[in-house]
């Protein structure tokens, strides 16, 4: 059996989920959502860091063995203390939103910034050739409707074994995730982009949430929704209403595979197609959900 627990993480620096580039104008586009694996990878961090004084690549690799067995990440989606901004394709397009959906456009205008930077020729002081870069990301502010400023909050849900362990330590569930009473939540780095100070988020808090989606526990957890909420595998046998991406991840090691462990980013996993979050699927609509999110179809 599982334990569940709802997170809300504040943002406190703006957060850059990279991915393959889809906009000529942007270099360096951002995610709108926090895939599973993400907060895998730092919890992994945080974690080893706190129980390995000098953790070596083996001791990430272990944490992360070991959390990636005893865990379930869902994705994370930006969240304003009344709607979570999944996204969902209608009719009308792709909308933001569970309850309440607003366009792309609105949702950009409100969550999404970006920044341009360059490289100085040092003889000149004048940008150097190709070196523009832009870099989007998630706003850590935003603006309600009366103008008033806000911090953007990040929300999602993670489910533990009753008899995890990490480490061989136990795993308890209160107002955070604790290993040896450190809370390996409370603080997390996210995304990339962090040696511009990207990514920080702070816990805000936990179990306040009800998912907008049905969830059953028992030996693995299984969801229900009518759009997807997060990636499922491509599968030229089903009819959809939605978006491909081809999807690959590198780290310290493949957690499919087990190959790697040499260092940070040297093992790269190997690209497939998924169908997108938001996509709907004709009769298809139970999920197993995996470690890191992914979706699988349910028998």
């Amino acid at each position: 059996m599982w334990r569940t627990i709802n997170v809300v993480f504040k943002l406190k620096t703006p957060l850059h989920i990279g991915y393959l580039p889809s906009k000529s104008s942007v270099v360096s586009p951002t995610r709108y959502y926090i895939p599973g694996r993400n907060l895998w990878g730092a919890v992994t961090k945080r974690t080893a860091e706190n129980l390995f004084k000098k953790p070596a690549a083996h001791h990430y690799k272990n944490t992360g063995k070991d959390i990636m067995n005893n865990f379930v990440f869902s994705y994370f989606y930006i969240y304003d203390g009344k709607t979570i901004y999944s996204p969902s394709y209608t009719d009308e397009g792709i909308k933001y939103g569970h309850d309440i959906k607003i366009t792309r456009a609105e949702f950009e205008h409100r969550f999404i910034g970006s920044q341009i930077s360059t490289a100085i020729e040092p003889g000149s002081s004048t940008a150097k050739d190709q070196s523009l870069h832009e870099i989007e990301f998630i706003n850590n502010k935003s603006c309600d409707k009366t103008g008033t400023p806000e911090d953007v909050k990040v929300t999602g849900w993670i489910w533990i074994k009753e008899d995890a362990k990490i480490n061989n330590r136990e795993v308890d569930v209160d107002a955070g995730i604790f290993i040896d009473n450190f809370n390996i939540i409370q603080e997390l780095i996210l995304g990339g982009e962090s040696k511009y100070g990207f990514g920080h988020v702070l816990l805000d808090g936990v179990n306040k949430i009800a998912p907008p989606f049905e969830v059953k526990v028992q030996d693995s957890v299984t969801v229900s929704s009518e759009f997807l909420i997060s990636h499922l595998k491509y599968d030229k046998n089903l009819n959809f209403r939605g978006d491909l991406e081809l999807l690959a991840g590198r780290g310290y090691f493949d957690p499919e595979t087990q190959r790697g462990g040499s260092g940070p980013g040297a093992t790269i996993s190997k690209p497939q197609y998924y169908f997108t979050p938001g996509t709907k699927l004709e009769d298809k609509t139970y999920f197993r959900m995996t470690w890191d999110g992914k979706l699988r179809l349910s028998a």
